[in-house]
């Protein structure tokens, strides 16, 4: 931790030099005001204006598609507002299909999936992107509101599909991934680029919203399997798919009306899964054990998920 020095100024008041990097990434200036909150034996400055991560060059030759995709996000959620992408081969490996990838597939396949971001320039061993929208730090509540309520249809609707041997709609799990994995990245980057007005409960929101992302990914990978299983599952795997399901939508429950009650039905309904899966091993076809291990996961998750919310109380 940095420590600097009050200087007097004039006979009523000391004042203190902010670094010049701080204030640079923020495009401060004299005239500027900035909000001062007391917190205990600390004071916190804020501004209005969020942290700007202007440009980046990265050289992408060495990577495969999805670790490309990764990279790309990872900068949009930072901050960056212009990325220089160069390669050496046009081309990409797709370990998941083992095929051969265009690197310009793969990038506007990302950028379909980051608010703001478009192709501006394009060559052969080089795109650019930039951040062409003006965001607002006040859309954050809104978008996580429509987050929360999208993970609990993306579930609802891959239990329906395979009740109801509906692969179309266990197919559209895949769509509705990138549509959440949209205001994922969005949300994120304003957390990077602004904070939350309460500076402690970042880093909850943060995790927050990056392990719904994970749920997502956890039901688009498990509709996959469903997909390539083409079976009508067992009435037990999908009793404990119900019930997965139910903590899934009470932990929108909690985040939004917060109360201890809530608290231990998620704790009591992840034994009870646990349990229920326990009993059936002995009678579920492989397969289908494979995909339970793998959908209880989400179970830890929002184990972890409540700590955060719980943390956000207090």
């Amino acid at each position: 931790m940095e420590q600097r020095k009050l200087i007097q100024h004039g006979n009523s008041s000391l004042t203190i030099a902010l670094p010049l990097k701080w204030l640079k990434q923020r495009n401060l200036k004299k005239g500027d005001s900035l909000n001062i909150e007391e917190e205990g034996n600390k004071l916190i400055l804020g501004t209005e204006k969020g942290f700007e991560s202007d440009k980046i060059s990265i050289d992408v030759s060495k990577l495969d598609r999805t670790s490309l995709l990764l990279y790309i996000q990872s900068l949009y959620r930072f901050g960056y507002n212009e990325i220089e992408v160069k390669f050496d081969n046009p081309l990409t490996k797709h370990y998941r299909k083992n095929e051969v990838v265009s690197i310009s597939s793969v990038i506007h396949s990302i950028i379909a999936r980051c608010i703001g971001f478009e192709i501006i320039k394009q060559t052969k061993d080089e795109i650019t992107i930039k951040y062409l929208t003006k965001e607002s730090k006040e859309d954050f509540k809104i978008i996580l509101r429509r987050i929360f309520l999208l993970v609990n249809d993306i579930s609802e609707n891959l239990i329906q599909g395979i009740k109801n041997q509906d692969l179309d709609l266990v197919a559209a799990v895949e769509q509705q991934h990138d549509n959440i994995n949209n205001f994922t990245n969005y949300c994120l980057r304003l957390l990077n680029k602004y904070g939350h007005p309460d500076v402690k409960q970042t880093c909850f929101y943060y995790h927050i919203i990056a392990s719904l992302d994970k749920i997502v990914d956890i039901l688009k990978y498990n509709a996959r399997d469903i997909l390539n299983y083409k079976k009508k599952l067992n009435k037990d795997t999908i009793i404990i798919l119900e019930q997965i399901n139910k903590s899934i939508e009470g932990y929108y429950d909690l985040f939004y009306k917060f109360n201890l009650v809530t608290v231990d039905k998620l704790s009591e309904n992840r034994d009870l899964v646990k349990n229920m899966f326990k009993d059936k091993l002995k009678t579920l076809p492989n397969e289908e054990i494979i995909y339970l291990t793998k959908m209880i996961q989400i179970l830890e998750i929002i184990l972890d998920l409540t700590d955060s919310r719980l943390g956000l109380e207090y």
